[in-house]
């Protein structure tokens, strides 16, 4: 490892910068009252908590930030700061400032970053709240409060690009990000929740590109085939106007070989209700088939297309991160505001954590199983290393010893395993 301390220290300050932060404080209004307590310093004290053991809460945070600043407090004017809307506005602000430079252009040295601008997973996860809570966040079935935090991720290096906070109560398709986030002819994957048909019309209008899963049959009309069987094939030959998915397949029958039709779809919500043209691939499986939804060009064979969309599988490891090492499998607060900040909290952390990654191995060799380093496993190194971390960010001691240890953890065991990474690039457009 050839990453220094001064490297290190960079890469954090252009993330959080205590000029950008405390500008925020004042934007927000959180400086206004017990100035004691700078924007600053109160952003890292409560980013840096979220990596301790346990349920860190208000009284881990005001031990960093008493180690950061200097500055002695009592522990009630501390906790009243996150009492408020404006401690929500400046966690916000401060995570958008942190991801701002990872939505532009980032040198990716991989054979995917050849045919796509990004590669942008989105999902949400649920964090479980106190009961106190339900009349704010109210819970599904038997879970009386919840939080929905949305989150899009860059595939290569599981790196933050947007999240917002939402009631549990709020249906997927309406959390779906602007469209301005995203770079022009980046790959957008997500699940069927998140896809109205008129929002994929969107995308494509935008210049990007999408795989998502279809909901079984989607009231799609066939109107071309590249691979199918032959009596689905003759039908759709003898049907200049189309056939109906629903009329050759049916919801419980399973395909035996992968499918490769031109379809177009009709949504029935929204202010958009005319046809759209998109590819429908159909794949086999052990107990049903799967139906993907693209406007990917046939230059990308079928076998390419669920492989593909098997990378949104990694903001599934990035929600598992946040809530093993990053303290967001419980939030320990009975007030709404201060819940929002330690979950604005967590996903900075995440950003801490990415940006260490990056100083640890280039970014664009942090991809897939394969990669020597694993940065899910850097959020536990600094987990593990927290004590020695606070101190970094004041005089320089032991920086070599810090990295060295974070590097060790965040060190793959065993051999590399395949995974759709590398099973995409015999795959790949000629």
């Amino acid at each position: 490892m050839t990453a220094g301390y001064d490297k290190l220290v960079v890469a954090l300050k252009e993330r959080l910068q205590a000029k950008i932060l405390d500008a925020h404080g004042r934007e927000t209004g959180f400086i206004r009252r017990l100035r004691t307590v700078g924007a600053s310093d109160f952003v890292w004290a409560v980013v840096l908590s979220r990596f301790a053991t346990g349920i860190p809460g208000f009284d881990r945070a005001r031990e960093i930030f008493i180690q950061l600043s200097g500055t002695t407090i009592w522990p009630r004017p501390f906790q009243m700061r996150f009492k408020s809307a404006a401690a929500v506005d400046l966690l916000a602000a401060a995570f958008e400032s942190a991801v701002k430079r990872w939505r532009g252009r980032r040198r990716i040295e991989h054979p995917l970053a050849k045919y796509f601008e990004d590669i942008v997973a989105i999902d949400s996860t649920i964090i479980q709240l106190n009961d106190r809570l339900r009349r704010v966040f109210p819970g599904h079935m038997q879970a009386a409060s919840e939080l929905k935090a949305t989150l899009a991720i860059s595939v290569f290096g599981l790196v933050p690009l947007f999240a917002q906070l939402t009631s549990r109560k709020i249906h997927d398709s309406k959390l779906f990000p602007a469209l301005s986030k995203f770079r022009k002819g980046s790959l957008l994957l997500f699940d069927n929740a998140y896809a109205p048909y008129g929002k994929l019309h969107e995308i494509a209008e935008a210049g990007m590109y999408y795989v998502a899963t279809m909901r079984i049959h989607g009231h799609a009309q066939i109107l071309g085939v590249r691979r199918a069987p032959k009596h689905v094939r003759a039908r759709v030959a003898a049907s200049p106007d189309g056939v109906p998915l629903r009329d050759v397949l049916k919801s419980s029958a399973r395909v035996r070989s992968i499918w490769d039709l031109d379809v177009t779809v009709h949504p029935r919500v929204g202010s958009y209700r005319q046809p759209i043209p998109m590819r429908l691939v159909i794949r086999p499986g052990q107990k049903h088939s799967y139906y993907y939804l693209t406007n990917i060009g046939e230059n990308w064979g079928a076998e390419a297309i669920p492989e593909l969309y098997r990378l949104r599988w990694q903001i599934e490891l990035v929600n598992n991160e946040l809530k093993q090492h990053l303290a967001l499998e419980s939030v320990p607060t009975k007030d709404p505001n201060a819940a929002q900040v330690f979950v604005w909290a967590s996903l900075l952390a995440l950003t801490v954590s990415r940006a260490v990654a990056v100083v640890l191995t280039p970014l664009r060799q942090l991809n897939g199983l394969a990669a020597k380093q694993s940065v899910r496993l850097t959020s536990r190194a600094l987990r593990a290393c927290l004590a020695a971390f606070v101190s970094r960010l004041a005089p320089r001691r032991s920086a070599d010893p810090l990295l060295d240890a974070v590097c060790s953890q965040a060190t793959r065991r065993g051999p590399p395993r395949a995974d759709s990474f590398h099973r995409l690039i015999p795959l790949l457009p000629a």
